[in-house]
């Protein structure tokens, strides 16, 4: 019986593999329909890419984001990974952002445009465990050098995604199973 919330979104991916589990909207708008199957090889790939980047079991990750496809698929992937998320929407003020995100020691964050890239860079000397940022959307040049100068490293999510299909998706069901209902979930 599932005890975490990675385990029961599995369970139901598995029974139910063919039913939508989320709509989003594209870039024109238009809501688009993904199934369990659909979102969890999603999901998997993701974890693949955060345990590339050195996220495990324990860690606290930012998530200064809206609501949208890629929050849920990052959501799920660092729960199942053992991880937690800090989350704060994007209509967060700079200093609640640099509280939220000091006071979990986050050394990741991720952050869906450059305004909220813009709030970490303005408040970049209270957050010195900060060390990379990933990018719903992707930075203009200008923001994301500024960024890289602060010392931080600047990532889009499409190339965490990427680092996931190179490394393979298939300790994520594995992580999922070590979950303990104990754990932290956001």
């Amino acid at each position: 019986m599932a005890q975490t919330i990675p385990q029961m979104f599995l369970e139901v991916a598995r029974a139910q593999p063919k039913v939508v589990a989320q709509l989003s909207k594209d870039k024109a708008g238009v809501f688009q329909p993904k199934t369990y199957e659909s979102l969890l090889a999603d999901i998997e790939t993701f974890a693949a890419g955060l345990n590339a980047l050195g996220i495990v079991r324990g860690d606290k990750v930012g998530l200064i984001s809206d609501n949208r496809h890629e929050w849920l698929v990052t959501d799920l992937a660092l729960l199942g990974l053992g991880g937690a998320d800090v989350p704060r929407g994007c209509d967060a003020t700079t200093q609640e952002i640099s509280y939220i995100l000091s006071w979990s020691e986050c050394k990741v964050s991720f952050l869906e445009n450059d305004k909220q890239l813009r709030k970490i860079l303005d408040v970049r000397a209270s957050l010195p465990l900060l060390d990379t940022v990933i990018l719903y959307d992707n930075p203009a040049q200008d923001i994301a050098s500024e960024a890289r100068n602060s010392g931080l490293k600047v990532l889009g999510y499409d190339e965490v995604y990427g680092m996931g299909k190179k490394a393979g998706k298939s300790l994520y069901a594995q992580e999922v199973a070590k979950g303990q209902k104990s754990e932290i979930a956001t």
